[in-house]
């Protein structure tokens, strides 16, 4: 078969014998035949294998290769089933820590206290002062009972002393032993006063109760025993 022939000028297809190019009319007698070209094209060759990819990195444009895991970061609020914070909430100030002066401070006013110091103390001043009035005025002599009354004023001005200054379990304890002897000794000072009012007249005793300081010295009494009661009573508190 007669390869086809081109025509030169114009690329149209010639018939093989003819001379001129039926579109263009240039001499084609003397041109050199073409091979014909297959009407299917080839399939395309294989991409020219290059050197194998890197393993992108951590950016979208990396070739660095990826780094080791890192461990997993805390989440900034808090994990599964924390409580929510407020992203806005200033963080609270840190404490100062307590000195240690003003923690020993506080460790001796907690400790165990007793109660009725101030009610001993103003009663036994009120038996001294009565004595004082008795002694003055002679409404009585002076001799041995007399002298155990006021040493009964000094040991309830005493005991109310110490149940204001003792602290803790052991002290307390002793303390409230001392005021309960007070307060068995003004019980029975006051019992023997009633009696001695019962062998005077109405009169006497009456003047001597208002009129030369008995009614004093029968309120000190009173106040030494109620001393005890609160002191008793501060052994079952929580203070």
């Amino acid at each position: 078969m007669e390869p086809a022939k081109f025509c030169i000028e114009c690329g149209k297809p010639i018939p093989p014998e003819a001379k001129h190019c039926p579109n263009c009319g240039a001499d084609v007698a003397e041109q050199n035949p073409v091979a014909a070209v297959d009407v299917q094209q080839a399939a395309p060759a294989p991409a020219t294998q290059g050197p194998p990819l890197q393993p992108v990195g951590a950016g979208p444009y990396s070739s660095a290769p990826a780094s080791s895991p890192q461990p997993a970061q805390a989440a900034p609020y808090g994990g599964p089933g924390a409580a929510p914070r407020n992203p806005y909430a200033s963080p609270a100030p840190p404490q100062a820590p307590m000195a240690a002066g003003y923690q020993r401070a506080r460790g001796a006013t907690s400790a165990k206290r007793l109660g009725g110091g101030f009610i001993a103390i103003i009663g036994g001043i009120a038996m001294l002062a009565a004595q004082g009035l008795f002694i003055s005025k002679q409404t009585t002599p002076l001799n041995l009972q007399n002298l155990l009354s006021v040493g009964l004023g000094l040991l309830c001005v005493v005991s109310g002393i110490v149940a204001l200054a003792v602290r803790g379990w052991v002290s307390v304890i002793l303390a409230a032993v001392l005021s309960g002897g007070v307060f068995a000794l003004c019980g029975l000072r006051l019992y023997q006063t009633v009696l001695e009012l019962q062998a005077q007249t109405p009169a006497d005793a009456t003047a001597w109760t208002l009129q030369s300081g008995g009614i004093i010295w029968i309120g000190g009494m009173m106040l030494g025993m109620v001393a005890f009661a609160k002191a008793f009573q501060s052994l079952f508190s929580r203070r």
